[in-house]
């Protein structure tokens, strides 16, 4: 089993904006400020880091920050994802190769085998793992050298709890704001020597979800209309021409996003309605309507989450219309009650 090992950070090319050092990260301001405390506690003790968890929506920027604690403790960076790994010995052929201060960044860990988060407890607490050759009675525990374990998650509450446990620190990532992302693409617009305007950076960063990384997938596509105009300039017209090219609207819904919101408004009469359903009307995978649809929706406020289901908002059905030739009248006072409807029926039980 071989891992992917970064003896240093890589400048950073056209493909990798990644920022190197805790102080070049954006957003994320009270993550960086206990991470900045726990770093500098570690650099003056001269010990390792304590194992610390990030958990998020994807693009967030946890493999980012793994490669950035790393850095700043001047550690080889180990790569491994929880699926590749099939058995304890993959996992445990990786934890005595590991040296004195390395960073081991373990991705989708909440999706290890019962079996190897075992084996990773005993090495988190205590440095040691027990391993049972094939043809051998007896389990063999092994030392380890002090490292640091970071572990990445978009489901944190899918880890055991013994894991969660044994982090020194686990942080959320937040969706980024606005201000945010126009910084994001400003910085990655001025590493390749485009000048852009006030209009492209926002049209990028309203359509890209909260997330870095799809706000840096736009602006890819948007160097390539640049390049193909033979401009250096990147502006508001270009971004607004190159998006629908793209499939993007105005807030950067696609097509799927679209189906899931106008069957919300015109089957459902803007809800609430759990996502299963929403998904077989609108003819979506349910995974596709949990992990990628809802999301970009809850982020830019065209849905809310009830305690019976999804709903429209406001602003969701004013966006529908930009696309819809026609739709129901809602009953506002019917669905925006659906957000305290069980909460009520609760407090009336307990009285």
């Amino acid at each position: 089993m071989e891992d992917n090992i970064i003896n240093s950070p890589t400048p950073p090319d056209e493909r990798n904006f990644r920022p190197l050092t805790l102080d070049d990260f954006i957003g994320q301001s009270d993550l960086k400020k206990t991470l900045r405390l726990m770093l500098g506690s570690a650099r003056t003790r001269s010990t390792t880091l304590e194992h610390v968890a990030f958990y998020g929506g994807p693009g967030l920027g946890k493999t980012t920050l793994a490669g950035i604690i790393a850095s700043e403790q001047e550690a080889r960076l180990h790569e491994l994802s929880g699926p590749s790994l099939m058995k304890p010995g993959d996992l445990a052929q990786v934890l005595v190769c590991l040296q004195r201060g390395d960073v081991l960044f373990l991705d989708e860990i909440h999706a290890l085998k019962r079996e190897l988060s075992e084996l990773l407890y005993s090495a988190m607490e205590d440095f040691k793992v027990s391993i049972k050759p094939d043809g051998v009675d007896k389990p063999i525990t092994l030392s380890l050298h002090p490292f640091t374990l970071i572990g990445a998650t978009t489901d944190y509450g899918l880890l055991p709890e013994p894991m969660r446990a044994r982090f020194g620190q686990s942080f959320y990532l937040s969706a980024y704001t606005i201000d945010e992302l126009q910084a994001v693409v400003l910085r990655a617009a001025a590493r390749l020597g485009y000048m852009t305007d006030e209009q492209a950076l926002n049209g990028i960063a309203i359509r890209s979800r909260g997330t870095p990384r799809v706000a840096l997938r736009l602006f890819r596509r948007c160097v390539d209309a640049a390049v193909n105009l033979q401009t250096d300039i990147i502006d508001g017209p270009l971004v607004e021409n190159t998006m629908p090219l793209l499939g993007l609207d105005m807030l950067g819904l696609e097509d799927a996003d679209r189906k899931y919101l106008l069957t919300l408004v015109t089957v459902y009469n803007g809800g609430p309605s759990g996502p299963r359903a929403i998904a077989a009307n609108a003819g979506l995978d349910l995974a596709t309507v949990e992990r990628v649809i809802e999301p970009a929706l809850l982020v830019t406020g065209l849905i809310a989450r009830t305690p019976r289901g999804r709903r429209v908002t406001r602003k969701g059905y004013a966006h529908a219309k930009s696309f819809a030739v026609k739709l129901p009248v809602i009953n506002w006072k019917k669905v925006e009650n659906a957000d305290s409807e069980i909460s009520e029926e609760i407090a009336a039980e307990q009285q």
